[in-house]
């Protein structure tokens, strides 16, 4: 696919997102305001397949009426489906921009299914992927939750709508959710203070829960359901939706369309649904749904960590070095308790260079370990060493 047509089909997929929302409020304004819309996404659609279909960069569209771009499509041998209701719309646009007349919410609705309908067969027509299906491929970062997005397509193509439908909850999890599961806080105490993060504790999730649901006592007490591990904080969700641009409303909306899903152990998956969702939603009309919502998310999640920039550890230098005997600083002050001294046997890095509270010194701070424990918890010492 050109990168021009990509570009098209990103800002009409933008478009297309402010449509939804316009037209689903039901409110004759908001419909109106969302039929003019709907009609420039379709418009960009047409002129971004045509754009694909111009090899030779010849092609002039500058100056053609809609009607005059369908016909382009014609003479190309491209088949356009719903080509009828399609002119309407742009009729029904023409009347509501230029004329102020207010559109039914009830034929927008169908305005904008039929738009669905029309851009997804004409796209998988010259490029071979639905809408959902092209950001899935030339956008999202490869991936399990990636992978799983594609298996939710292909078995709602085969009517599995409860697996497709719980496989897109299952990609949300892994990218976000997790955070949330407290599964890796069973066994420990409340007031258990030792250090977790080398046993894949915090790497497992949960440190976006409420803290006070981290311990085996809570847990026990009210976890009565594998789906209880997960702990949402509303305030945290609504923050990171805020932060990276995506309606709050439509999370939500998804975490209620689709079926609760978590992981226990590697590859362990537990599911949770309850039998007025099995009755009413198990359809392609929400599957549609909330496959829209959840590549929105992850699309905006993987652009917000995109701008994340870090300290380069290409290059390093040669760490200085420290000498046995030497009394290891709970802070960088010689004031301060010593934790350890330097022994024999022992590996160590030095992590920073940092000035004392002392004027005129300067310490490093080191990681101690023995060579059989680097991967465990235990004879670790991280700590203050003056540097003389």
């Amino acid at each position: 696919m050109k990168q021009s047509t990509l570009n098209t089909l990103l800002v009409a997929k933008a478009i297309f997102g402010k449509t939804k929302s316009l037209v689903n409020s039901g409110d004759k304004h908001s419909c109106t305001a969302g039929i003019i819309l709907l009609q420039d996404f379709v418009e960009l659609i047409v002129l971004a397949v045509l754009d694909e279909l111009d090899t030779n960069e010849q092609r002039n569209l500058e100056s053609k009426s809609f009607d005059e771009l369908l016909g382009e499509l014609k003479k190309l041998n491209v088949p356009v489906i719903k080509s009828g209701t399609i002119k309407a719309l742009n009729k029904q646009r023409v009347i509501s921009k230029h004329y102020g007349q207010l559109s039914e919410p009830a034929s927008v609705v169908n305005y904008f299914n039929t738009a669905s309908i029309f851009a997804d067969a004409l796209l998988e027509r010259v490029v071979g992927a639905k809408l959902q299906e092209i950001f899935l491929t030339d956008i999202l970062k490869d991936g399990s939750a990636k992978e799983l997005i594609k298996e939710a397509i292909s078995t709602a193509d085969k009517g599995d709508f409860l697996e497709s439908l719980a496989k897109l909850r299952k990609a949300f999890y892994i990218s976000y959710e997790r955070e949330y599961c407290i599964y890796a806080f069973r066994d420990r105490e409340a007031n258990d203070n030792r250090l977790f993060g080398l046993l894949g504790l915090g790497l497992s999730g949960g440190m976006k829960a409420y803290y006070w649901t981290r311990n085996k006592t809570w847990i026990d007490a009210n976890v009565k359901t594998p789906a209880d591990f997960i702990q949402v904080d509303p305030e945290k969700l609504k923050t990171d939706c805020m932060e990276w641009g995506i309606s709050t409303v439509d999370t939500e909306n998804f975490r209620r369309l689709t079926p609760k899903v978590i992981e226990t152990e590697n590859g362990v998956w537990h599911l949770d649904y309850d039998t007025n969702f099995a009755a009413n939603e198990l359809n392609i009309e929400n599957f549609n749904y909330c496959l829209d919502i959840v590549l929105d998310f992850l699309l905006k999640k993987q652009e917000f960590d995109a701008g994340h920039k870090w300290p380069k550890r290409v290059k390093s230098v040669p760490a200085p070095p420290i000498y046995i005997g030497k009394p290891i600083f709970e802070k960088p002050s010689e004031n301060s308790n010593i934790i350890g001294n330097v022994k024999e046997g022992y590996y160590y890095s030095v992590d920073r260079v940092v000035s004392g509270f002392n004027a005129g010194e300067q310490y490093l701070y080191v990681h101690l370990y023995l060579q059989e424990a680097e991967f465990s918890i235990k004879d670790h010492i991280w700590g203050y060493l003056l540097n003389e």
